[in-house]
């Protein structure tokens, strides 16, 4: 580090030195011819080309999750049916903004909601990221408001027969329908996301040519890149937007930083909107704030753009944490530690550190970014007293060891949680991506490793002069920023299949530099340049278009009459302060549905919530009826739903929940299951008081109150 800080003060020695003054007009003017030959693309034309390219990706999810489930001909019921697990969670809640008497109201039992985990009162603004249905509630009440004041229709209904026995049913379509408007910022936000792509392949390159690439990639790999259009409500469809603004946003400061006020502001803002809308975001702002400071400790920026980055993710940390309420999860996660690391370590250990001769001070500034950033995590939950990201490191544990827990096993059975698929790989590697991918990754490599060569014969040359050329000059930091984050999500996708949606978009914006003429040296004319990347894109264009039309062609209507007939039954059968338990994605529908009180719900970051979750899932374990009805009868529960899959299917070998609930307690591995008997029958305690081929629902009578059944129900 002591070379390091000499050399920038060199550096700026150097530069009021007359005999350097030569060498300085030499590089101006060959700074000059080189923008001669290749100017920069108009702002003007990248934000038309990016506008167009994010009304194009938004008409074209709309367009598949339509086709999907013919969402224009189905009854709000079964609109909201189709929201399963955390996405109907997440769309009750702007549900009950939409539904309020006023928004201050709606806001109101958001703030103490006794409903989600009864019988506490919480406040989920606080527990989730409710931002964005906050935002779409309050703008729907407003465009409601107004149309009505104008005298507008916004909305067109009809009846619609199912055919099948069904009753039919009335559906209406426009922006003044509730279901439509929501969507409609889904889609606003999946349009964002094309449009920034696109700036951010045209800002990486330098060339419009490589916003093309980055968008035609996108496009060609849709189905590897995102699944908006198949969750819309998903916290990512809201987040993504912004984690790509954040990036376009970092790359240029490092490029080029400037002690500016405007540029924390705009990376702290970028951060608020990322973090507010999800709260998974936490983890890749920390991969971005370690590779911009470990950049700073190699040499490769100095500490202006480092400081920046530092001080906009934390500006907009903290008001973060404010417009959470305090969130447990976000005061005590991996992202607080890393910037309290971060910033302990460049005030106070930094100044020691650089007096250790070079490497050695890297080294040891790298171990102890490391150390510093772990024991600032483990401090603040142990002050904090939060254990909500322990199942995290749980799942981390379970991948490279035989480590299996009750919590873990629910995480790793789903496939989201699993590792990529080799599919995955072989489904981007048809698209000429990774391929792609591999080529500029030689040609930067060759790039950066001809420039530290010449730069460390340089100093060779002139160690006895006052300048010492920096061993990372005339390598593009932005570059190397992006390289490096492909390089983390690469690792992050390959963990757990779920992240894909960072890696596949970050490959893209990559394969932008195959546009960029400073890497293509050895193709002399542009035009030769142009045709090639031409010839390179109609090979994408062979699997490309059968993906786009593999996705585009993909028909459905949605219909699931055994939960229709659930929700009917517990609207009409049960009290509205009846609550209820079961597996989380039904809870969820129930919770949207039915506004009836529940105990356990999808949203399983939260410590109390697993806890809550593991005694409601002592019902597929192996334990005795009464024991099951002790604990739910401890739980206040009035009702516990049943689902056949839950009980006998199994997803995968190891992963049925009688499975999980074995390796949980294994003493009881020679007992009969319990679900089987309770979906099948109806062992006392609990009363079957409603079945179909699907759903059983059991009454769990009171100990002190005979409560008499409600009219038994079957299908």
């Amino acid at each position: 580090m002591a070379a390091k800080h000499r050399r920038y003060g060199e550096e700026d020695r150097a530069s009021k030195n007359k005999k350097h003054v030569s060498s300085q007009k030499d590089n101006t003017t060959t700074k000059q011819t080189k923008q001669e030959e290749h100017k920069p693309p108009s702002i003007v034309v990248v934000l038309v080309c990016a506008i167009c390219f994010g009304v194009v990706h938004s008409v074209h999810v709309a367009t598949m999750f339509e086709n999907d489930r013919h969402f224009s001909h189905l009854s709000n019921l079964e609109r909201e049916m189709t929201f399963r697990t955390e996405m109907g969670l997440y769309y009750s809640y702007y549900k009950t903004l939409v539904n309020a008497d006023s928004f201050l109201l709606g806001l109101n039992r958001l703030m103490h909601d006794n409903l989600t985990e009864y019988p506490e009162t919480i406040n989920t603004l606080q527990r989730f990221n409710l931002y964005p249905e906050l935002v779409l509630g309050g703008t729907y009440r407003i465009f409601n408001a107004v149309t009505s004041w104008l005298g507008l229709e916004m909305r067109v209904c009809w009846q619609v027969s199912r055919g099948g026995g069904l009753p039919p049913v009335i559906s209406c379509e426009g922006l003044g329908d509730p279901a439509y408007w929501y969507l409609a910022g889904v889609w606003a936000s999946a349009g964002l996301t094309a449009a920034f792509l696109f700036i951010q392949g045209t800002e990486l390159s330098g060339d419009l040519l490589g916003g093309f690439l980055t968008i035609i990639c996108f496009f060609f790999n849709h189905g590897e890149a995102t699944r908006i259009q198949w969750t819309p409500p998903l916290r990512e469809s809201f987040a993504f937007p912004w984690s790509i603004a954040l990036n376009i946003a970092v790359t240029h400061v490092v490029r080029a930083p400037r002690p500016v006020w405007t540029r924390p502001l705009i990376l702290g803002t970028l951060t608020l909107l990322y973090l507010l809308c999800w709260q998974f975001a936490q983890f890749t702002l920390v991969a971005v704030v370690g590779i911009v400071y470990v950049m700073y400790t190699i040499g490769a920026i100095n500490p202006l753009p480092m400081l920046l980055v530092l001080l906009g993710i934390s500006y907009g940390f903290l008001n973060n944490v404010v417009l959470q309420f305090g969130n447990t999860l976000l005061v005590s996660s991996p992202l607080a530690g890393c910037l309290l690391g971060v910033l302990l370590l460049y005030l106070f250990m930094e100044p020691i550190i650089q007096h250790l001769p070079f490497p050695t001070n890297t080294g040891v500034q790298l171990a102890f970014l490391f150390v510093s950033c772990a024991a600032c995590k483990l401090e603040l939950s142990r002050i904090f007293g939060v254990e909500d990201d322990a199942h995290i490191i749980n799942i981390l544990k379970a991948k490279f060891t035989n480590y299996s827990d009750f919590h873990t096993l629910l995480y790793t059975c789903s496939p989201e949680f699993d590792f990529l698929p080799q599919e995955s790989l072989y489904k981007l590697n048809e698209t000429l991506l990774i391929p792609c991918v591999a080529l500029v990754g030689g040609a930067i490599l060759i790039n950066s490793l001809t420039k530290i060569k010449n730069n460390m014969i340089q100093r060779l040359d002139e160690e006895t002069a006052e300048v010492i050329i920096p061993i990372w000059s005339g390598i593009d930091p932005g570059v190397m920023y992006n390289c490096a984050l492909l390089a983390v999500y690469a690792l992050m996708a390959s963990l757990i299949m779920r992240l894909k949606l960072f890696l596949t978009p970050q490959l893209c914006v990559v394969v932008s530099l195959l546009a960029c003429r400073k890497y293509w040296k050895i193709i002399e004319r542009r035009e030769i340049h142009v045709a090639i990347l031409a010839v390179l894109v109609s090979g994408m264009c062979v699997r490309g278009f059968k993906n786009i039309s593999e996705q585009r062609s993909i028909v459905g209507e949605y219909s699931n009459p055994e939960l229709e007939e659930l929700i009917e039954w517990i609207q009409s059968e049960s009290h509205e302060d009846a609550v209820f338990a079961g597996p989380m994605s039904t809870m969820a529908n129930l919770l949207l549905s039915t506004q009836r009180p529940i105990v356990n719900h999808p949203h399983y970051e939260h410590s109390g919530l697993r806890d809550r979750t593991k005694k409601v899932y002592s019902v597929f374990s192996r334990r005795s009826a009464e024991s099951v009805y002790e604990t739910l009868l401890s739980m206040k529960v009035n009702y516990v739903v049943l689902e056949e899959s839950w009980c006998i299917r199994k997803r995968r070998p190891g992963c049925g929940m009688v499975d999980i609930w074995d390796v949980e307690e294994p003493q009881n591995r020679h007992k009969p299951s319990l679900c089987p008997r309770l979906f099948h029958r109806s062992p006392a305690p609990f009363h079957r008081v409603f079945a179909n081929d699907v759903f059983v629902v059991l009454q769990v009578p009171s100990r002190y109150v005979e409560i008499p059944p409600p009219r038994y129900h079957s299908a």
